[in-house]
């Protein structure tokens, strides 16, 4: 149908008909939230009045109407998958492509978007790596390993029948992924000896002259040395906000952070950031991108042997190294994360959502590996999640966030 198209056809021919919900939001951060909404509507010459009536419906049913003014910046990942999903479906697509629109969002949060997106009247190309949403939404599936489709059908035939030995395998970790997979087995020890120590800390932000929002709000907590403490939240209730507090990202409003690290070196905690894609520069290979918090420590480039050895430690193929961030997947990326930050050799990781993006099987890898480098190398993690099931697979400890 689109064949022998100009450009300008087919771009016009696209913004008709389709509908995108991209998985690492690409929302405009100079433009506020309803803006973005409005974007694909300005596109196709709809008067200013209707745009806005338009982007203000759509955005009270994902639960947004009361962020309109705010810029992406000052969202939670959650939110701003929320934005994405209403900017996609502001124009009344015919077919709606969601790559992975709901990684980022707690489990009420899914329920609400999954309901609004079973609203719209039109066909949907849902891809995800969470098999139970595939479950509850899909009238049909398709699995796809190494870039073919190995196995389709209706959701029960695939479900209760599955033919492929991939597809078995996925539904192998359905009930891992809901906390009832075989144990991890760690030992249990007691943790009394701080390392950090959080009291009544306030994080505020100034959204314009007029108006103030707190991101974190009178929050205390204790982590200790040696544990990996799981944190876990709805999107927007200042996860990500109290990792930054803890990095020094961002100055605390009021309230205390007190640290008991015994390594004096700036390089003793390190952050693992919920989006790989955009923490790594893409014009650098994964080799510069491991090294270079060595390079700035050492103040030489490290070579490519101790490059090969951390990629080693976190079970990411050597050969890799000369690739860019764009060239490897999501699971070898945030493995790459893993280790830039375990290159200093810290004493304590804060991994903020590193485990959203990923299938669940990779989801599993990626947290008894953090298990792993915990044992050996005697590290605190601050692991934080919206989720409970695979983060509780192996804390020792686990502290819930509130709205």
């Amino acid at each position: 149908h689109t064949e022998g198209m100009k450009d300008k056809e087919l771009a016009a021919f696209r913004n008709k008909t389709l509908g995108f919900v991209f998985q690492s939001f690409h929302l405009i951060n100079s433009l506020n939230v309803m803006d973005n909404v409005e974007l694909p509507l300005l596109y196709r010459h709809i008067a200013s009045s209707e745009r806005r009536k338009l982007a203000q419906e759509v955005l009270e049913k994902v639960g947004l109407s009361h962020r309109m003014r705010h810029f992406p910046t000052q969202l939670s990942g959650g939110q701003c998958q929320r934005v994405a999903i209403a900017r996609a479906v502001v124009t009344e697509c015919k077919l709606l492509l969601a790559d992975e629109p709901t990684t980022a969002l707690d489990e009420d949060t899914q329920k609400q978007i999954l309901k609004l997106l079973a609203k719209i009247d039109i066909a949907t190309i849902f891809i995800t790596h969470d098999l139970s949403l595939v479950e509850d939404i899909a009238d049909r599936v398709a699995i796809m390993k190494d870039g073919r489709i190995v196995e389709t059908g209706s959701v029960r035939q695939v479900f209760d029948a599955p033919g492929h030995p991939y597809t078995k395998k996925l539904l192998g970790y359905l009930d891992y992924g809901k906390g009832r997979g075989h144990d991890h087995k760690h030992k249990q020890q007691r943790f009394d000896t701080p390392l950090v120590e959080v009291r009544n800390l306030k994080k505020s932000f100034s959204l314009d002259r007029h108006s103030i929002q707190n991101a974190l709000e009178d929050f205390s907590l204790d982590i200790y040395k040696g544990e990996i403490l799981g944190l876990i939240g709805p999107s927007g209730c200042g996860k990500s906000t109290l990792a930054r507090c803890l990095m020094g990202i961002y100055p605390p409003t009021s309230g205390q952070i007190r640290f008991f690290n015994e390594k004096k070196s700036k390089n003793w905690k390190q952050m693992i950031f919920q989006d790989s894609d955009s923490a790594f520069n893409s014009r650098m290979t994964i080799r510069q991108i491991i090294g270079e918090p060595l390079r700035i420590a050492e103040k030489r480039t490290p070579d490519r042997q101790r490059i090969a050895e951390l990629m080693e430690q976190v079970e990411l193929d050597p050969a890799l190294m000369d690739r860019r961030p764009y060239d490897v997947s999501g699971g070898q990326r945030q493995r790459a994360a893993i280790a830039r930050a375990i290159s200093v050799d810290p004493e304590f990781i804060i991994a903020d959502e590193p485990i959203s993006s990923l299938d669940i099987s990779t989801q599993a890898q990626i947290v008894h590996l953090f298990r792993r480098l915990q044992e050996e190398r005697n590290l605190t993690i601050l692991l934080i999640a919206h989720d409970l099931p695979m983060v509780g697979h192996v804390s020792d400890r686990i502290v819930k966030m509130g709205e």
